[in-house]
């Protein structure tokens, strides 16, 4: 469940969420327990791991670092 809701993060553009941090921001600083601001406050969250993912994937795309190669998901048969 959590691995198809990052996929679905990741499919954002991460420019745009970039956009929405400062209401997002300004809506969690305003805190009045209500479910807006719980969503608020995940939503500010989940737009800083982008940002973090994205700074990780730079610093390593100037090291040179390998890119992973994904195995095929493989099964035994018998």
């Amino acid at each position: 469940m959590l691995d198809h809701l990052a996929d679905q993060i990741l499919d954002l553009d991460a420019d745009e969420l970039n956009e929405l941090l400062p209401e997002m921001q300004h809506r969690m600083e305003n805190c009045d327990n209500s479910q807006e601001w719980e969503r608020s406050v995940i939503t500010f969250f989940l737009i800083n791991a982008v940002r973090f993912k994205c700074s990780l994937a730079s610093k390593h795309a100037q090291k040179n670092c390998p890119q992973v190669e994904e195995h095929p998901k493989l099964r035994l048969v018998k």
